[in-house]
């Protein structure tokens, strides 16, 4: 099924690069890409990747603002919500959009001084351009997208209308972490971003991503991130979806990581009443490790859905996913995940393991690991595992005068706890503690 919105259309996009002033050749990538998604049909539940989650075409038929230069405001004129989250992440520098438009911005002068940046990716593109041209779309290469499955990448690809850009001098290493807060304020709008990542050779960096809102209804937002870990190379992640639950989110995410660079993502979905995300490494060199954490919840008319790869391209190359969830009321949560290895992928150890908890009779959970091996001298293992809520562990803890709501709250705090624990970030364990605590309560 081909979209015959008039939303969509090649004159939009060229109008969009036109309105915001971009180089030439991001208008021509662009175009490109809107190329590919013409071609491309609609997801459905007829393709494996999208079984368990049906997409309407219409969702996207509100068109995207072209976000307006403003102002940006001191601390204390953000939204409370983002106050409060910029002040428990102890981040170091700061980029605050609100509907698509830089709110506020915050880069120490020593930061600037080795180097850094932190910017909205169209002012990036205007000072530092250098870094960008041959980096953008380097991970999500439109050449590739064949299937249904890349439909909605190709829209972000051809119509984003705002974004992040997050880059790193080689040898660069940075202890505290960089905060970016997409907050949403309108009822019914939808917007389109784009995150791209670059951290030259031996550079590291703690990168943390949280999508924000009250509950309006209608909300959409479209994601798409890059992510180009340089040799010896570091990047601690995490993306935390905690939209209002009126609000639909989609975000794919496609990290390149050379030799001997290393990421530790964590993505977490509690908000929306439906989210899917999309967690891609592709190990591109010797000695290449990419783990990958994920922690969500699905409470009342909540619909989760994660998809992850491990594509191991190079040898001697180590990848482990641990996705972990829970579903109370009538929620339901999927996980599907794929280990691809080329045939010169040899000497490779790859992990896959999602467990979930189903808390009610109306809950539901799918889960789907998947292998696909073309080497032959390889460790690889997956696993997945979903039950209900241990009745026999309840009743021990009401025979301690705990309540079944707070037995229930216990439980999960420790099943989730195996995979929050491998975060080495305190604050950021506890805020996605208290938010599930507080869901539960």
């Amino acid at each position: 099924m081909k979209t015959k919105t008039a939303v969509f259309s090649r004159s939009a996009v060229g109008d969009l690069s036109r309105r915001l002033g971009e180089p030439e050749w991001l208008r021509l990538s662009r175009l490109r890409a809107w190329e590919v998604f013409e071609r491309l049909d609609w997801p459905s539940r007829k393709n494996e990747a999208w079984r368990y989650t049906k997409l309407e075409p219409a969702w996207f038929e509100l068109e995207p603002e072209t976000p307006k230069e403003a102002a940006l405001k001191s601390l204390h004129e953000l939204p409370l919500k983002v106050q409060k989250r910029l002040a428990e992440s102890d981040a170091e520098a700061a980029l605050v959009f609100a509907d698509g438009r830089l709110v506020y911005q915050s880069l120490p002068p020593e930061l600037r001084q080795k180097g850094v940046v932190l910017s909205d990716l169209h002012g990036a593109l205007r000072e530092h351009g250098e870094h960008i041209e041959g980096a953008l779309y380097q991970a999500d290469d439109l050449a590739a997208m064949q299937g249904p499955e890349d439909k909605l990448a190709a829209l972000n690809a051809a119509l984003w209308n705002y974004g992040v850009f997050l880059y790193l001098p080689a040898g660069v290493q940075l202890e505290a972490p960089l905060g970016v807060f997409h907050y949403a304020e309108a009822a019914d709008a939808v917007s389109i971003s784009r995150t791209l990542v670059l951290l030259e050779d031996g550079a590291a960096a703690t990168l943390l991503e949280e999508f924000v809102s009250d509950e309006g209804a209608g909300y959409l937002h479209l994601a798409q991130s890059e992510v180009l870990l340089r040799p010896s190379s570091r990047l601690r992640h995490a993306a935390v979806q905690t939209w209002g639950a009126g609000a639909r989110h989609f975000h794919r995410q496609h990290a390149l990581i050379e030799r001997e660079a290393k990421l530790l993502d964590l993505a977490v979905n509690l908000g929306s009443k439906l989210a899917r995300t999309e967690v891609a490494s592709e190990l591109v060199g010797p000695g290449a490790d990419s783990e990958m954490l994920g922690v969500y919840f699905a409470g009342r008319g909540q619909h989760l859905d994660h998809y992850t790869t491990q594509h191991h391209v190079s040898a001697q190359a180590r990848s482990d996913v641990y996705y972990k969830g829970a579903a109370a009321d009538n929620g339901r949560i999927v996980y599907q995940g794929l280990i691809r290895l080329e045939p010169s992928a040899q000497k490779t150890d790859a992990y896959q393991t999602n467990r979930n908890l189903l808390l009610s009779r109306q809950a539901r959970a799918e889960s789907v690991p998947q292998l696909e091996i073309s080497a032959n001298d390889v460790r690889c293992s997956h696993g997945s595992s979903t039950s209900p809520v241990s009745e026999e562990q309840i009743f021990y803890l009401q025979t301690r005068g705990i309540s079944r709501p707070a037995a229930q709250q216990l439980l999960v705090a420790a099943f989730l706890e195996e995979v929050l624990g491998r975060v080495p970030l305190e604050k950021l364990r506890a805020h996605i503690a208290a938010i599930i605590d507080s869901r539960l309560a």
